[in-house]
C-alpha cells in the first residue's frame, strides 16, 4: 500500500486514447484547406504532419512546442509560405474538434477518479500536450475536468516530461510534497522515471505486449488498468 495526500495522472493512453490519430487530423486539416482556398490531396496532408512529428521528436528536447507552432510547420511543408495568419487559427480548430472526436475513454477512469476523490484524495493531471485548450476540452468532454484539483500541462508549463520542473509544479499547486504523492501514467520513461526524479512515488499503467522485466527505471508498482490502484492507495 502507498500512503499519500495527492494522485497525480499523466492524459493519453492513461485516462483516454485516440483510435485514428493522425489520418483522421489529416482529413480535418484537407477539408478546411479546401474551404479556405488550397485544395491539396489527404495523402499528402499526412505526410506532412507526420514529419513535423518526426522533427520535434528528432529535437530530443523536453520543451512544448504549441499546437499553432506546428500548423505553421505543417503549412511549410506543404509549401504554403505566406499569409499563415489568416490560416493558423480555423485550421487549429478543425484539429483541435478532429482530435477531440477521436478521444475516448478508459471504461474504468470515472469510476477510479470518482472513488478516489470521495476518499479524501487530491487529484492532479501531469501531461505532455501540445494544446492546454484542446485538453480541457477533452476532460470536459467526459465530465472529468472538475474531478481535478490541479493540472499541468506542458503547453502551460512549457516544460515536458520527464522534467523536474512540471512535476514540480504540479506539486507546488496541491501545496504537497514528493513523498506525499503518486504519479500513474503509461511510459517508463516520462511518467516514471519523471516522478521518481523529484521523490515521488509512481505507478506504471503498461500496455498489452509490454515487456514487465528488467525495466530500465523501477516503478513502485505496475498495473494493467486503472481501477487497480484502488487496491493500492491509502490517504495519509
Amino acid at each position: 500500500m502507498l500512503r499519500v495526500k495527492a494522485v497525480f495522472f499523466d492524459a493519453g493512453d492513461t485516462l483516454f486514447y485516440s483510435k485514428v490519430g493522425f489520418p483522421a487530423r489529416a482529413k480535418a486539416l484537407k477539408v478546411k484547406l479546401e474551404e479556405l482556398g488550397y485544395p491539396l490531396n489527404e495523402a499528402d496532408v499526412l505526410n506532412a504532419l507526420r514529419r513535423v512529428a518526426e522533427y520535434f521528436e528528432n529535437l530530443e528536447v523536453d520543451v512544448e512546442f504549441c499546437r499553432k507552432y506546428w500548423i505553421s510547420l505543417t503549412l511549410l511543408n506543404l509549401g504554403i509560405r505566406r499569409r499563415h495568419h489568416d490560416l493558423i487559427e480555423p485550421l487549429y480548430e478543425a484539429y483541435k474538434q478532429a482530435s477531440l472526436a477521436d478521444t475516448f475513454i478508459y471504461e474504468d477512469v470515472t469510476y477510479v477518479l470518482k472513488t478516489l476523490k470521495q476518499r479524501g484524495f487530491s487529484l492532479g493531471l501531469i501531461s505532455n500536450t501540445t494544446d492546454y485548450e484542446g485538453l480541457k476540452e477533452i476532460l470536459k468532454k467526459f465530465q472529468l475536468f472538475d474531478l481535478f484539483d490541479s493540472i499541468a500541462a506542458s503547453a502551460l508549463t512549457t516544460w515536458r516530461k520527464p522534467r523536474r520542473e512540471i512535476f514540480q509544479y504540479a506539486l507546488n499547486q496541491l501545496e504537497v510534497k514528493p513523498h506525499e504523492a503518486v504519479h500513474i501514467g503509461d511510459s517508463l520513461k516520462r511518467d516514471v522515471e519523471g516522478a521518481k526524479a523529484v521523490g515521488m512515488y509512481a505507478i506504471w499503467k503498461f500496455k498489452n505486449g509490454e515487456k514487465v522485466e528488467n525495466l530500465s527505471v523501477k516503478p513502485d508498482y505496475i498495473i494493467k488498468s486503472l481501477s487497480e490502484v484502488l487496491d493500492i492507495l491509502t490517504p495519509i
